[in-house]
């Protein structure tokens, strides 16, 4: 009966024990050793990047020779010790990362071999920033000496925070807006940083289309945006007319080099009609900035984007996507010079050049990256990517680090660097845990080319956006300073 009694007893006690650590107690035999404590703590949060895990029993324990024991499904069996009633799993813990410790039995034991139950718990190290700050030297000042105050300003705030915290930004639906940038708000509660618009129908506006249906002079929408904090991005679908018999032919416009007889090397020409018309929109563009120039307004400048497209992929057979990236990279450079050359001819000093990448694809190793599309460090202050996921066999929350690296490689970690426009947007954790800590990060607008949209949807949820939205190492609008 006293034996009965007591096993009663050593039942019970190792019931609490099963239930407080979730666990089945009914599998405990005799009096096996039982876990009291853990070092990190059980579902503990913001553990530090220790080198070593340590499960704490009840009574002095043994081990085997080879245990059986998991650290996020890998398995540990060299270096684990048994000190007293601790077992001590060697392992050096990274940051941002969630880990799950698994103890099977026969790992560990007690003097009368009875083997502890099986154990699993996990924990979460804190946010570490693997970020490398030794390896850029990013430029002192923008490459336009006679850049504005504002523009000087915007360019010291985005070096500040390079490397350590990522601004938000949406891109307008699709030309003169603020329409993606609400949509953000409604769902996250907060305004992006930055907001992208787009000269693509300079084409229907004044002053080269008095009568068309947009005017880009009406900066009112661009104003209010800035009056409340924002930063202010321009990009430029530029459409050009397919011949020299439709320049005033409007409707005609396009942008695919196989649509046009324009292209880089007939617009950098000294003569021509193509030449004229590349002036004559370089300077309607300029225009258009010298009047946000004149209100004290800086502005991310990101023209000729995606120039390189496929071009060179695919074995020599790809093309470029736009008419100025068609006719190679030479071409496009010497296009890309003549717009900065014309710009500062025309007194345009608020931009701040932002060169876009095609980086490297990973479905096409062989094609290299696009170094020898860069105008230079002369002509570039920011470079940035574009990158679409498409699908969800890639990590949709990836932070890309082998692309941020391949233009960190670029330009030898001297310019600033941004993912200007994609799919699915990375997440603070994998940014943090990579180092590749993008500048500022835009989702595009609309919808995906399978009819899935970009924001609220299973590319970036909701519950997403709302997490990256309020992450202390995200800025949004309210957080940023005035320029002026």
């Amino acid at each position: 009966m006293a034996m009965v009694a007591a096993g009663i007893i050593s039942s019970c006690k190792d019931d609490e024990k099963g239930e407080a650590y979730g666990y089945d107690a009914t599998r405990f035999t005799g009096e096996a050793p039982a876990v009291v404590s853990t070092i990190p703590s059980i579902n503990e949060q913001d553990v530090d990047t220790l080198k070593q895990i340590v499960v704490n029993y009840d009574k002095n324990i043994f081990i085997p020779p080879h245990v059986s024991i998991k650290v996020n499904n890998e398995w540990v069996d060299s270096g684990v010790v048994a000190k007293g009633n601790q077992l001590i799993i060697p392992y050096e813990l990274k940051g941002n990362t969630t880990y799950t410790v698994e103890i099977m039995r026969p790992s560990v034991r007690d003097e009368l071999y009875d083997f502890a139950l099986d154990f699993k718990f996990s924990f979460t190290t804190m946010l570490v920033n693997a970020f490398n700050p030794n390896l850029f030297q990013i430029a002192e000042a923008p490459v336009n000496p006679n850049a504005t105050p504002e523009t000087v300003a915007l360019y010291n705030y985005l070096k500040e925070n390079f490397g350590k915290k990522s601004l938000t930004a949406a891109i307008a639906n699709v030309n003169w807006n603020t329409e993606n940038a609400e949509a953000l708000y409604q769902i996250t509660g907060k305004y992006p940083a930055i907001n992208t618009f787009d000269y693509i129908h300079f084409n229907h506006s004044a002053p080269l289309h008095a009568e068309g249906w947009i005017d880009y002079t009406n900066t009112q929408v661009v104003e209010d945006w800035v009056d409340n904090g924002g930063i202010v991005s321009c990009m430029w679908h530029w459409m050009v007319p397919p011949s020299q018999a439709d320049i005033n032919n409007f409707n005609s416009y396009v942008i695919n080099p196989d649509e046009t007889e324009m292209t880089a090397q007939t617009a950098t020409r000294s003569s021509g009609w193509a030449h004229e018309v590349a002036i004559r929109d370089i300077d309607i563009i300029a225009d258009y900035l010298l009047q946000l120039q004149q209100k004290g307004i800086p502005v991310l400048w990101r023209p000729l984007h995606e120039a390189r497209g496929n071009y060179g992929k695919y074995n020599g057979s790809g093309k470029a996507w736009f008419w100025w990236g068609g006719k190679g990279p030479l071409q496009f450079k010497k296009l890309w010079m003549m717009m900065f050359d014309r710009f500062k001819e025309k007194g345009v000093n608020n931009v701040l050049w932002v060169w876009t990448s095609e980086g490297i694809d990973p479905n096409d190793p062989s094609a290299g990256d696009d170094s020898d599309w860069y105008p230079g460090d002369d002509y570039v202050d920011i470079i940035s990517r574009d990158y679409y996921f498409n699908d969800k066999s890639n990590d949709y929350h990836s932070a890309l680090a082998d692309q941020f690296e391949t233009l960190r490689q670029i330009t030898g970690g001297k310019k600033l660097i941004a993912l200007s426009e994609g799919d699915a947007m990375p997440s603070v954790n994998n940014m943090l845990s990579t180092g590749a800590m993008w500048s500022w990060c835009m989702p595009w607008y609309g919808q995906s080319s399978i009819g899935v949209p970009y924001i609220d949807s299973p590319i970036n949820t909701s519950d997403f956006l709302r997490e990256l939205y309020t992450s202390p190492l995200i800025i949004t609008r309210d957080q940023v300073p005035s320029f002026k």
